[in-house]
């Protein structure tokens, strides 16, 4: 997930260690605090709730809460234990038993048992609105010292990483008296490798967990999230008062590099897929000859090179992942490329019933084809997007204001429904099945009103979820390259949602302190600081620098 994907990832950041209060890094001698920017925020609400849809803290999950396993999205069938040593798929993939670590330990020193890890899986099936996963679960329970099983109402072979890569594990003991959709978890016990040391709204610090479970680990003694705004991080990075960014920065080499070349670094990974959603449940869109007319009217190649800074490339329609997914496109549409044709777009309005009057397109009541293009202000790249599309737009017939609102409202009002067009990201996982379920699958959404975790166009479609469901019940790839290729066929001659670029996962991060980053030739996880629980993994591969 691109910072714009994690929607339950809100936050987190660093400006100024001046901005910081006193905290214990700076007392632990050689090895001093890391001070991260994930996400632009004024100030925080401490809200640790892992299960939580809005508004919770990053480091939440990977920092403090720990998932069974970690899934590796930069490298295909990377995945190693980490609360659960193994786990077994039986009944036809309907039901999945973890083998659990032993002598792992919470914050509070009490063991992690199979009973904890039922109980989180049975909040999520009890609590259906907190399943962002849209996990099929239908029962959890302990089969033994050291394992849990999980069943599931539908063959579940393609979720394992919304199961066991997605999902923090709680202790019991603290969340089984507590209403989980309200409980915002402000003192978290966890396994993960920090605890939270201090809390206000301007800057909250998590501490090296000295019961974890790993070892040695982590080296890094605290890691500071002051919050700041958009302006400063530039300022922040310039300045080496940021160690850990996720930033979209104009002008990488002007501005941060060649600053101190020797330590400021980047690495930019493939991160999921920028798309422009049209609100379904509107009249307009609901038509697909208007979906195809804007499709035809934006200028792709341009959002890329202006918007982007030519940082990624435009996405292939079918909206596949790419690289590495080039064997789940359909055969016929595998060179398929985007391009402008504003006469066909206008054509395509005329044939869904609106006709031309002055410069804007109206229905035959005389409404114009008028729309608000809601983005996030502090994402700079999207605001200048935003005006792009506006202008190709323009030239269509169709009206379009481009509104900035705060990262808290864009995540709100997309994700209940409440909203005409927006741009936002799909988050890539292990296989292109990850981000065509979590954009596509009507069981993802939910009405309008109601806060979904994907599927934010609010795509209904019997067809689409007969493929997830296809892909979902084999886990033979043959099988599954076909599911997703027959997805992309309707991506093409449907076109639920836009398409637009492909994401990066923004990560800028200073060798002066620590080394270990991930980077092009050691991927090891996504190196952006809002990715979770990837943060949790970098954090543990870092060691000081020497000298």
């Amino acid at each position: 997930m691109k910072r714009r994907t994690s929607v339950a990832a809100l936050l987190a950041v660093a400006l100024s260690v001046s901005a910081c209060s006193g905290g214990s890094g700076d007392s632990a001698g050689a090895t001093p605090p890391l001070v991260v920017h994930a996400i632009d925020q004024g100030s925080w609400q401490a809200n640790f709730n892992p299960f939580a849809l809005e508004n919770v803290n990053v480091g939440t999950i990977g920092l403090i809460y720990e998932p069974l396993e970690f899934f590796n999205r930069l490298r295909a069938d990377d995945v190693t234990p980490w609360l659960a040593l193994k786990h077994q798929w039986s009944d036809g993939g309907k039901t999945l038993t973890f083998t659990l670590r032993q002598g792992v330990k919470f914050s509070d020193g009490q063991p992690l048992t199979p009973d904890d890890v039922a109980f989180t899986f049975d909040t999520l099936r009890k609590h259906p609105e907190l399943n962002k996963g849209a996990i099929d679960l239908t029962g959890s329970k302990v089969t033994g010292p050291d394992t849990v099983q999980l069943s599931f109402g539908t063959p579940s072979y393609a979720k394992i990483w919304n199961i066991a890569g997605s999902v923090g594990i709680v202790p019991k003991r603290r969340f089984e008296n507590q209403n989980p959709t309200t409980f915002t978890n402000p003192k978290p016990v966890g396994t993960g490798p920090y605890v939270l040391k201090s809390f206000s709204s301007q800057v909250y610090e998590l501490a090296k967990n000295p019961a974890y479970w790993q070892p040695g680990k982590p080296v890094v003694p605290a890691v500071r999230f002051p919050a700041n705004t958009a302006n400063s991080v530039q300022t922040g990075l310039q300045q080496g008062t940021i160690d850990w960014a996720g930033a979209f920065v104009p002008d990488i080499q002007k501005i941060y590099v060649q600053g101190d070349p020797a330590h400021n670094k980047y690495y930019f990974p493939p991160g999921g897929l920028i798309s422009l959603y049209l609100n379904l449940t509107n009249p307009a869109f609901a038509k697909p000859e208007v979906r195809q007319a804007l499709s035809l009217a934006v200028d792709r190649d341009n959002l890329v090179k202006v918007a982007e800074h030519g940082y990624t490339r435009v996405a292939h329609p079918t909206g596949v992942p790419m690289p590495g997914g080039d064997a789940y496109l359909p055969p016929e549409y595998k060179d398929a490329k985007f391009s402008v044709d504003t006469a066909k777009a206008a054509q395509l309005l005329q044939q869904a019933g609106f006709k031309k009057s002055g410069d804007t397109m109206v229905d035959d009541k005389g409404d114009k084809l008028s729309f608000t293009l809601l983005v996030p202000s502090p994402f700079t790249d999207f605001v200048n997007a935003a005006q792009l599309i506006r202008a190709d737009l323009a030239k269509i017939g169709v009206k379009v204001e481009a509104r900035g609102v705060s990262v808290q409202e864009w995540i709100s009002s997309v994700g209940k429904g409440m909203y005409d067009m927006t741009i936002r990201g799909g988050e890539s996982g292990p296989t292109p099945y990850t981000l065509m379920r979590l954009t596509l699958q009507s069981q993802v959404t939910k009405p309008v009103g109601q806060m979904a975790a994907g599927n934010y166009e609010r795509w209904k479609d019997a067809a689409t979820d007969r493929l997830l469901a296809e892909y979902a019940a084999t886990d033979d790839k043959t099988a599954q390259q076909k599911a997703i290729q027959g997805l992309g066929r309707i991506m093409m001659e449907k076109q639920p949602f836009l398409p637009l670029f492909y994401s990066a996962a923004w990560a800028q991060y200073r060798t002066n302190k620590y080394v270990g980053w991930p980077t092009e030739q050691d991927p090891y996880a996504v190196p952006a600081p809002y990715q979770q629980p990837d943060l949790g993994v970098v954090l543990l591969h870092l060691r000081p620098a020497k000298g």
